[in-house]
């Protein structure tokens, strides 16, 4: 009776630690797919950010050519220079020396891009060189971004 009281305390106990195996499994799961998740968020935020910030620069750039509108003349200047300014800010080039570099090298230079740089390098290519090898580059970028991470081995 007792062999059979052992065996059937076994057999509970191995389907215990296989539930419990599951549900780490499982919650891991889960962990992965919210940080995915949250991850491509801040990616699409500050995409609009970006948008965002161009073109409120846009429209104030709108507003300093008109003419009829009283009082622009008298700040046209200043503002002109910081709207200047923040237009650098928010359109430099994330790639250092990129017009020097070939295609190759400056696609190459592609893959550790975030996704407000890729916005970047894709307008000064689009305004410039336009290379076909380089905007190849910016959506296989893209595709990695949308993908979910990888699990870290140490972390497995």
């Amino acid at each position: 009776m007792f062999d059979r009281m052992r065996d059937e305390f076994k057999t509970v106990s191995g389907r215990l630690r296989d539930a419990q195996d599951q549900i780490t499994v499982q919650a891991d799961e889960l962990l992965l797919q919210a940080r995915h998740k949250a991850h491509l968020a801040r990616d699409e935020g500050a995409e609009r950010i970006w948008h965002l910030e161009n073109q409120a620069l846009d429209w104030v750039e709108e507003v300093l050519d008109r003419t009829d509108m009283p009082g622009v003349d008298k700040v046209r200047e200043p503002v002109a220079k910081f709207v200047g300014q923040a237009r650098d800010t928010v359109t430099s080039n994330p790639i250092n020396d990129s017009d020097q570099l070939n295609a190759r090298a400056a696609a190459g230079a592609i893959r550790e891009l975030t996704a407000v740089e890729l916005l970047r390098v894709e307008r000064i290519e689009q305004a410039g060189k336009g290379r076909k090898t380089v905007f190849e580059a910016i959506e296989r970028r893209r595709v990695v971004l949308q993908k979910p991470p990888f699990r870290d081995v140490a972390a497995a």
